[in-house]
């Protein structure tokens, strides 16, 4: 039933601010700034609502969401798929720019002339193996780590076809392989590749216009160049309408190729109104009093985010630590994180542990003091993304569901699954419904019985393909792009059955294997850059000193943008961790003794001496 625009209301009963409706309600192109914890996912779930709901988003015409990382655009899909029937749910769309990318190379492939021409199962780059394989080729020695960087990102500097000898000679031993290089791409030339294919074949870029009337951008400052252009190219002058949503004091992508100008630009070219939020739903109001802070030393006009009126007045706490070394500085951290869980009821997933970078430096040592108190904890970098693809979702609910009839979650993530690969969404005939229930229910108990016999990691990557192979490869691959050419697909299968069996070797028990590998039980480890999006109860930010913020001098801004979002992660518990020695070295703080003023003029934070 379709809503009208005047009628329609925010599903759950929420209550936007006047100018975030005001911008769901905006059918033209919008550029929406707010600070971290303002809603800017909810608000992007709630236009999708809106423009679905209300028919604003014309049937059949699709909703495209492109954010920077995969659990942002895994977060909204969810959100989405929340809020609105099933019928509608198949018309919003949510990727990342590189499996927008992808997508769009890897259907139109054949679109290419030859000599650009990837072959099918090119690999998508992990390393730069390959690269300095091909640079090897023509003599090119990138041993040393600055040239390697300057010479591979000069292979996308410039739009194709590159009429540089040497840059064109390694685009073709990358594209093609030979007996010693693999076929390899990395995001950066996938995304220039099908740039190409839209610029040179109209029909195609008709296609893409015709199929989606409504472009969301989310995390929109840390957009690249290239990820820009591909925009520019793709919907720059069309009858689309695009809502951009973002913040400049949460840039912190500048270093992997982030467009400082972006928000400028997109004003320009895309003619849009700006709407900015003031209200801040996730952090207490004395966390609120330190980004108050630190958002004023980062812009010039005065910015006071409100807190959510379900918060007193005084809740939050902040608080340094100052330990005169790591062991110490564990021992109390480990305390800490057993009192949140044992007395103060905090989840494990909703406390984190972040450091500005190297994390597997910092956490072996914290792991170890967390076992004592029977505490696990490990590094999420190894696990963000893999559990938030696609393919190992559905892995995953179809082994919780063959192991777990009452797992009513898991049973309807599989069954909507398999409704939506066999295109049976919104059926009304029973007997096609009943077919279908008893072919997965019979799948169920095969998968149920080999788990029960497995004995070795082969056994188990045996019975990921058997599951793959259900739902039919050519189906996924239709409904899920990014895995549509490639090895991409068998690497995350391979990927999962690594972990998975690891898990289970320990427990001898697929269900704590399962919940081990989704780290239901865990405290994530993570760097700020991997944390971005995510909001936690407690944040413990270990390792606040100069040798971990060793490039503040040459890039302040930047690394104290970092330093804001990895403190506006917290909604009630904040500690920031300094340690005399670390790795055997003396740590300072001399260097960034701004961000310390920073805290210290807040008022509100309280300093620990152990």
């Amino acid at each position: 039933m379709v809503i009208s625009i005047d009628a329609w209301k925010p599903s759950d009963g929420l209550v936007l601010e006047t100018t975030a409706l005001k911008s769901i309600r905006d059918l033209k192109n919008s550029l929406v700034t707010a600070g971290p914890g303002a809603g800017k996912t909810e608000l992007l779930a709630q236009k999708a609502c809106f423009l679905l709901e209300t028919n604003s988003c014309v049937n059949p015409k699709k909703i495209l969401a492109i954010s920077f990382k995969k659990d942002a655009a895994a977060n909204l899909k969810d959100r989405v798929k929340m809020r609105i029937s099933n019928n509608l749910e198949t018309r919003f769309i949510s990727q990342t720019y590189d499996s927008f990318s992808k997508g769009v190379l890897d259907r139109f492939l054949y679109a290419l002339p030859e000599e650009y021409r990837p072959v099918e199962d090119y690999v998508v780059a992990t390393n730069d193996n390959e690269f300095v394989k091909a640079f090897g080729e023509c003599g090119i020695n990138l041993s040393n780590r600055k040239l390697k960087n300057i010479y591979i990102n000069n292979l996308t500097n410039s739009k194709l076809p590159n009429s540089l000898e040497l840059y064109d000679f390694v685009w073709k031993k990358l594209l093609q392989g030979d007996v010693n290089i693999k076929p390899t791409l990395n995001f950066s030339m996938i995304t220039l590749l099908a740039i190409y294919i839209l610029e040179t074949n109209p029909m195609i870029l008709k296609s893409l216009r015709t199929t989606y009337s409504h472009i969301f951008l989310d995390e929109f400052q840390d957009t690249t160049y290239l990820q820009y252009e591909i925009i520019k190219t793709c919907f720059g002058g069309a009858k689309t309408s695009l809502t951009a949503v973002g913040d400049n004091r949460q840039r912190i992508m500048l270093w992997a190729g982030a467009k400082h100008d972006v928000f400028k630009c997109y004003k320009r070219d895309f003619n849009s109104q700006e709407y900015t939020l003031i209200m801040n739903h996730r952090s207490a109001p004395r966390l609120l009093e330190i980004q108050k802070i630190v958002n004023n030393y980062l812009q010039d006009e005065p910015f006071t985010p409100l807190p959510n009126p379900r918060w007193s007045e005084d809740e939050g706490s902040a608080e340094i630590w100052y330990s005169s070394d790591s062991t110490i500085e564990s021992e109390h951290i480990a305390k800490r994180i057993s009192d949140l869980i044992n007395q103060h009821q905090v989840p494990f997933r909703d406390i984190c542990i972040i450091v500005k970078q190297s994390v597997q430096q910092y956490s072996n040592e914290i792991i170890e003091t967390l076992e004592k108190f029977n505490i696990q904890a490990r590094n999420e970098t190894k696990f963000q993304d893999l559990l938030k693809e696609d393919i190992v979702l559905l892995i995953i609910n179809t082994l919780r569901s063959a192991l777990n009839a009452r797992d009513s979650d898991a049973w309807l993530f599989i069954w909507n699954s398999q409704i939506f690969f066999e295109g049976k969404n919104g059926t009304k005939n029973q007997l096609i419904v009943d077919n279908m229930r008893k072919q997965l229910k019979g799948f169920l108990r095969y998968i149920k019985n080999k788990l029960d016999l497995i004995t070795d990691k082969e056994e188990l990557s045996s019975l990921f393909i058997d599951i793959i192979a259900f739902y039919d490869i050519n189906k996924i691959k239709k409904y899920y792009p990014q895995y549509s050419q490639g090895q991409y697909i068998n690497k995350l299968r391979e990927d999962l059955t690594e972990y998975m069996y690891v898990y289970f070797e320990k427990s001898n028990d697929w269900i704590l294997a399962i919940n081990s590998f989704e780290g239901i039980h865990s405290i994530p480890i993570m760097t700020i850059h991997k944390c971005k999006g995510l909001e936690f109860e407690a944040v413990f930010f270990v390792g606040f000193d100069d040798n971990a913020f060793w490039s503040f001098s040459n890039q302040e801004d930047e690394d104290t943008c970092t330093f804001f979002v990895g403190l506006s992660r917290s909604k009630r518990y904040l500690y920031f961790t300094f340690s005399e020695k670390r790795f055997g070295r003396n740590c300072n703080n001399f260097k960034i003794s701004i961000l310390y003023q920073m805290l210290h003029e807040s008022g509100v934070v309280e300093e620990k001496y152990y």
